[in-house]
């Protein structure tokens, strides 16, 4: 049976929310004070994909696991205190990770996470070794909006992209200006005649993060019960298969952000 511990000088009893495991917190410095602005939208997508489902890192995790090391994540991380986590896994190694924050010469911060993963040779090291072959995400902090650094406006070509992942690229990118054309862009969309389901079914993937970032909580419940018919009548369909894997992501972010 694993069990997650977060290395710590300091006991932690409770983050507000039920708690199973011994949560501890390794850090001289320790000091709450929610040091990450992002909205929590940003930080369940990206975290829970990133650090738990990529790579298959530890898929198995509950909402409480995630909660609370995202809750830790965000209260204790600052560009002073870097936070140690270490999962307790089956097998001979356990799953470490460091988060830190990191200032860039111009003024930015970017929120950076360090593993024990080795990308190259698919199997967790003794420690991190943040020089050679480390699996490590890092993502650029500006004010609520929280991007990884391949969805950044300088990295996409928007004029490329398909209508759906135009609306995608609105809504993960660093520019707040952009999230007002993410619903006008679904829309034409949707109201497109003779749509292909794949695309039909990414608009309203989209959508429905758009509504989860807004906080759209009657409209949310809706939407994924759509989703989830759309998926259901469309079973045999194998272009609809990585859209589901990321749709079941977004129903497990929904109940992170309850």
């Amino acid at each position: 049976m694993y069990k997650i511990v977060l290395i710590a000088t300091i006991f932690i009893c409770s983050f507000g929310f039920t708690q199973s495991e011994q949560i501890k917190i390794k850090s001289e410095r320790l000091k709450e004070a929610n040091y990450i602005k992002a909205d929590d939208f940003y930080l369940t997508h990206y975290l829970y994909i990133d650090l738990f489902l990529r790579e298959n890192l530890f898929p198995m995790a509950s909402t409480e696991d995630v909660s609370s090391i995202l809750k830790a994540i965000k209260t204790y991380v600052s560009a002073d205190t870097p936070l140690e986590i270490e999962i307790e896994k089956p097998g001979d190694r356990n799953y470490l990770i460091k988060m830190a924050i990191l200032k860039t010469k111009d003024g930015n911060e970017l929120l950076v996470a360090h593993t024990n993963w080795n990308t190259r040779e698919q199997l967790f090291e003794k420690e991190i070794d943040i020089a050679n072959d480390s699996y490590t995400r890092w993502y650029f902090l500006n004010g609520s909006k929280m991007t990884y650094r391949l969805n950044m406006s300088d990295k996409s070509d928007y004029s490329a992209k398909s209508k759906p992942s135009l609306a995608q690229a609105y809504l993960l990118d660093e520019l707040p200006e952009n999230d007002t054309k993410i619903k006008s862009t679904l829309d034409d969309v949707l109201k497109q005649k003779g749509l292909n389901i794949s695309d039909k079914v990414h608009a309203n993937l989209v959508l429905l993060k758009y509504q989860m970032l807004l906080r759209d909580h009657s409209n949310i419940a809706k939407q994924a019960e759509y989703l989830n018919a759309l998926f259901k009548e469309n079973s045999m369909e194998p272009s609809l298969k990585g859209l589901e894997m990321a749709f079941r992501a977004a129903e497990f972010q929904i109940k992170l952000m309850k």
